[in-house]
């Protein structure tokens, strides 16, 4: 009788670490975009004013500000996402 007990507890905490495993990888996935849409458009705005011989950081600012908004917008999404 006890065994039944024994496996319904494990089959109990199994769960829970596999719930608790999805959650700890859709939230890593999630920063991991993040971080590199943040990254590949500030690094195109950096060439484009390379390429223009800028002055002044425009492209630099306008993409990675760019891409701040998309990525928190992103987030956002996928936090009210079910």
């Amino acid at each position: 009788m006890e065994t039944n007990n024994d496996d319904a507890a494990k089959d109990e905490r199994k769960k829970a670490l596999q719930k608790q495993s999805s959650g700890f990888l859709k939230y890593s996935g999630m920063a991991t975009q993040m971080l590199g849409t943040i990254l590949i458009f500030t690094y195109g705005g950096y060439k484009l004013d390379e390429w223009q011989q800028n002055k002044v950081p425009v492209w630099t600012l306008v993409l990675s500000l760019l891409s701040i908004a998309g990525s928190l917008h992103l987030l956002i999404k996928g936090f009210t996402k079910k």
